[in-house]
């Protein structure tokens, strides 16, 4: 969420809207910290109550920043990406471009196959990122696919005339 300024912050934190644990980054900070660290928050509690210790898994981030009205922009935490999508980019420009050192037809295969999987299991839980992965995987698996069939029928009916002619003498 954000940007938002230190009033902002502060409105929300007594609206209840956030609390004293979510995480924030605000300029000049080395990292995301809980609300309750950042210079200005102003806890909402009563004096001389103890802020509540950070989420265990950290909430969602916000950014802000501790100069009253300069925003700044969120950041928010990064979606997993499902594996076999990077696989399928992988294996699949390895059977285009590694062609002298690993098996085109397998890889290739290797690589449709584990971007329908991903692309799958994409759609079903929408938390994971990788489609801009997976959907290149597949077409340029799909293109080594067919260089492969088209070198196999161009070279073998070459190989074919060649048995044919000698076969003739």
């Amino acid at each position: 969420m954000g940007p938002f300024s230190l009033e902002e912050v502060n409105r929300q934190l007594a609206a209840g809207t956030v609390s004293l644990s979510d995480q924030a980054w605000y300029e000049g900070a080395a990292g995301w910290a809980p609300l309750s660290t950042v210079p200005g928050v102003i806890s909402p509690s009563p004096a001389g109550a103890m802020p509540p210790p950070p989420a265990s898994p950290p909430a969602p981030g916000m950014a802000i920043t501790p100069a009253a009205g300069t925003p700044v922009t969120a950041i928010p935490p990064a979606a997993p990406n499902e594996p076999l999508a990077v696989w399928s980019l992988v294996l699949s420009l390895i059977a285009v471009f590694g062609f002298c050192c690993a098996p085109v037809g397998i890889t290739a295969v290797a690589g449709v196959v584990c971007g329908h999987l991903a692309l799958s299991k994409i759609k079903a839980n929408p938390q994971l990122q990788g489609h801009g992965l997976a959907v290149p995987g597949l077409v340029i698996g799909y293109f080594a696919i067919a260089v492969s069939l088209l070198k196999l029928l161009f070279f073998g009916g070459i190989a074919a005339t060649e048995i044919l002619r000698n076969l003739s003498n």
